[in-house]
């Protein structure tokens, strides 16, 4: 793609927009017959730009087509996610596009192609009943690694009227006995290079109406800032694994420490699966920073089930873990799998424990395993570790809505028991 008001020949006026770099990523592109909408990533987010198009011919005879102008679409919210919706027409002045951030329930919008600043028309958009955006907040933040260079990136979601009084209490003290700490719930996965992005979930309302501030890590091992992000030598896959750890230790570090927005007997964190991992791993490396921990279908016992080559799964995921019959391998496994690093006599936080009978992904017997060892190990004043076994159900719990908010509202609930906000005054207009 080239930016060229010139002749076809007159290279010094071509513009490279996608160059393949780890600034910028093209992941899909839509034309039409004036217009050209390409949807990748920048800045660690979702991103939409709109190309105006023109053709003409050469002096062969040739059709040639250049690029106009080239302008990225940007939306009210720091954080949000954006992509291509349904465009069937090919002749057309506008584009269909859906949206969504931690607190705009999904969209659709219709944006015009010729002059894209101009005001969006809401097609569609997602009720949820009894909801206010006006109450709540989101931000996009950057939180520093160990490593001195990289810049963790971080969406927060809360009600605005917490967020405020926190504000307040805090700017107007010079008394830290006086300062005020809130909740926090710390959401991580970085594996596979999957992204995890700033969706809108109406689950949340109910951790957030009790005063929690919702922060998504996305650290290290995902796609969101791209390639680059996921792979060695500094992203979070083979031998770089433990950046994902690290980075998500870096960001509880830096919500207690740092920012003084929380305390670690306010600070949960959850994962799930491969983030699930990143959980077992991080609160071994810092079992003091966390109040309570969901494990959702943990793989936690890394080197058995990657040197098992008769499990399904395993081969495959080599290209992701290694191979622990290789001793680099296995060696670097052993430094950060769950289940090999629990330290003994030592405090750890309250842990739920979630698996699937069913599960061909992450075997029942991983979190079960996990949670005797960490029963075994751990010091008599630690949280309490539970194990709950879905006996019907797989990797992905239950495939009923109904029984997903049951399961839901049990983790929920054990998160809200241990944080002691089981009675906190549910905040609803």
């Amino acid at each position: 793609d080239d930016d060229d008001d010139d002749d076809d020949n007159d290279s010094t006026s071509r513009e490279i927009l996608f160059d393949g770099g780890y600034d910028r990523s093209l992941d899909a592109i839509l034309t039409f017959k004036n217009h050209a909408v390409a949807s990748g990533r920048e800045e660690g987010i979702p991103r939409i730009w709109i190309l105006s198009l023109s053709k003409d011919t050469n002096q062969n005879g040739d059709d040639q087509v250049h690029v106009r102008s080239f302008t990225r679409l940007n939306f009210e919210e720091d954080a949000y996610d954006v992509g291509l919706a349904s465009n069937r027409e090919y002749d057309t002045d506008t584009v269909r596009v859906a949206y969504d951030s931690l607190v705009t329930p999904l969209q659709h919008l219709e944006i015009s192609l010729t002059n894209p600043s101009s005001p969006r028309t809401v097609l569609k958009e997602k009720k949820v009943p009894g909801y206010n955006k006006e109450d709540y907040g989101c931000d996009r933040i950057t939180v520093p690694s160990r490593d001195g260079t990289t810049e963790i990136p971080c969406s927060l979601v809360y009600r605005k009227d917490i967020m405020e009084e926190w504000i307040s209490v805090n700017n107007d003290s010079d008394d830290i006995s006086a300062s005020k700490s809130l909740p926090v719930h710390l959401y991580g996965y970085g594996s596979y290079g999957s992204c995890i992005e700033a969706s809108f979930r109406s689950t949340r309302l109910s951790l957030l109406d009790r005063g929690i501030v919702y922060v998504i890590a996305h650290v290290r091992g995902g796609g969101e800032m791209g390639r680059q992000w996921y792979e060695e030598p500094n992203g979070a896959k083979y031998l770089c694994k433990k950046n994902t750890f690290f980075d998500f230790v870096d960001v509880a570090h830096w919500l207690v420490h740092t920012q003084k927005l929380t305390t670690p007997d306010q600070l949960s964190c959850e994962g799930r699966s491969a983030g699930g991992l990143l959980i077992g791993a991080s609160i071994n490396l810092a079992p003091e920073l966390f109040k309570a921990a969901i494990l959702g279908v943990p793989f936690v016992d890394v080197v058995c089930t990657m040197v098992d080559s008769t499990i399904p799964l395993t081969v495959v995921e080599w290209e992701e873990w290694g191979n622990p019959n290789e001793k680099k391998y296995f060696d670097y496994m052993m430094e950060y799998s769950p289940i090999n690093n629990v330290k003994a006599d030592v405090k750890y936080p309250a842990c739920l424990l979630t698996g699937g009978l069913h599960d061909p992904r992450v075997q029942y017997w991983e979190p079960s395993k996990f949670a005797a060892e960490l029963r075994h190990k751990i010091s008599p004043d630690s949280g309490p570790i539970c194990l709950k076994m879905d006996m019907t159900a797989g990797h992905f719990s239950a495939s009923d809505r109904y029984k997903y908010y049951r399961e839901l509202s049990f983790d929920y609930s054990f998160l809200l028991d241990q944080l002691n906000l089981s009675n906190f005054p549910y905040k609803k207009e």
